[in-house]
């Protein structure tokens, strides 16, 4: 009997400790997660939401954590991101150049990454000194010493053309270019022939239709690495009526003979720059084969342009997007089309903003002045004694 008034007794406080622990857990839970999800509500989009209770002992901060700083000319506390302001990179009064005229100059534009002014160049060219006062000084088009990428050398006699050493197959070097040796009319099968109007006696092997005699679409152009009268570019003799009605055949846009004589397109295709478009998975909208699902000027339909620009990053943010046939707009990480208007872009960056911090609506204390900064509102624990 003793023992098991002992086992009564010990399960009974086995079941008050459980009870006990759930409780604490509700206690901690309650201070501690996040709120069990309510119910949606309906509101007009442009509403502000409502500011939610301040975490227990907590209280607003003013002080900016890194790397965000409240700068002198800009409207709010902490509203500027040193990582990657290009107005304030690393500083409030470090700004990155990128005007115009040296941007042109120096062939480059600038960003801001990680508190430091960073030199991007552009296009073909590269900066293979290292220094940033000349900017991207080397042309890696066509530096043998620099060809393609800094410190791409050719070998002794080798040109660069177009970021490669050497010719390519089917090319060949006269001076600092490649040329096709089979149909160029400065260099016809040689570097330095240049096809000119033969005399008129030179015989019926360079004037098959009589001496001085060029028919329509025709001239004294390179074939085959030889000077003689031809088709000019873009244009087929394909009724093998030379001398009556000239290279009458535009094959870059002849539906029938596209590229080459009897080179037929399918019906639901068109000869564009001589060669049939569209694949199966494309749609023909003038000149060009588009995809009708991911499009942004051709959304759905041809000729159906998504609303809305391209941001530039510094105006505004965000672009057109066409999805499954359907228009929509895009926002990059950390911005928001708040306001619901596509003229303006993504407007709000959610990084900053104490009106919509983090995302649209979420308020930070306005009335007390707490500041946004990596999309929260800016909090500290309480001094003891200070009623809330």
């Amino acid at each position: 009997m003793k023992r098991k008034t002992i086992a009564g007794a010990a399960l009974g406080a086995a079941t008050l400790a459980l009870a006990v622990l759930s409780a604490c857990a509700d206690t901690i839970s309650a201070g501690i997660d996040t709120p069990p999800p309510q119910k949606p509500t309906f509101a007009d989009p442009d509403a502000a939401a409502p500011i939610p209770p301040p975490e227990a002992g907590l209280c607003n901060a003013y002080e900016c954590p890194a790397p965000y700083a409240t700068c002198p000319g800009t409207s709010g506390l902490c509203t500027t991101n040193l990582s990657n302001d290009v107005s304030h990179c690393g500083a409030c009064d470090s700004e990155c150049p990128n005007s115009l005229p040296i941007r042109q100059k120096l062939h480059a534009s600038f960003a801001c990454a990680k508190s430091r002014c960073q030199m991007l160049c552009a296009g073909p060219w590269g900066d293979c000194n290292g220094l940033v006062d000349d900017g991207c000084e080397t042309s890696l088009d066509d530096d043998p010493q620099n060809c393609g990428l800094c410190g791409a050398t050719c070998k002794a006699g080798e040109i660069c053309w177009k970021g490669a050493c050497g010719c390519p197959s089917g090319f060949t070097q006269c001076g600092d270019s490649c040329v096709q040796l089979d149909q160029d009319d400065s260099n016809c099968g040689a570097c330095g022939h240049q096809c000119t109007d033969p005399p008129p006696d030179a015989g019926p092997t360079v004037w098959p239709c009589g001496p001085s005699v060029v028919p329509p679409a025709s001239g004294v152009n390179c074939l085959a690495a030889k000077c003689g009268v031809h088709c000019s570019p873009g244009f087929a003799n394909c009724n093998t009526d030379a001398c009556g009605d000239g290279c009458e055949t535009f094959v870059v846009t002849d539906h029938d003979n596209c590229g080459a004589c009897g080179n037929k397109c399918r019906d639901d295709q068109a000869c564009v720059g001589g060669k049939c478009i569209c694949d199966a998975d494309k749609t023909r909208c003038g000149g060009d084969c588009v995809d009708l699902e991911s499009d942004p000027l051709n959304c759905g339909a041809c000729g159906n342009a998504c609303p809305g620009a391209s941001g530039d990053g510094f105006t505004f943010h965000g672009s057109p997007v066409c999805t499954l046939g359907r228009c929509g707009y895009d926002c990059p990480p950390g911005y928001a089309d708040c306001d619901h208007r596509i003229e303006n872009g993504c407007e709000v960056d959610l990084m900053v903003d104490p009106t919509h911090c983090g995302s649209c609506g979420a308020q930070c204390d306005l009335k007390g002045g707490q500041p946004c900064a990596g999309g929260r509102c800016l909090t500290k624990p309480c001094d003891a004694g200070v009623v809330h």
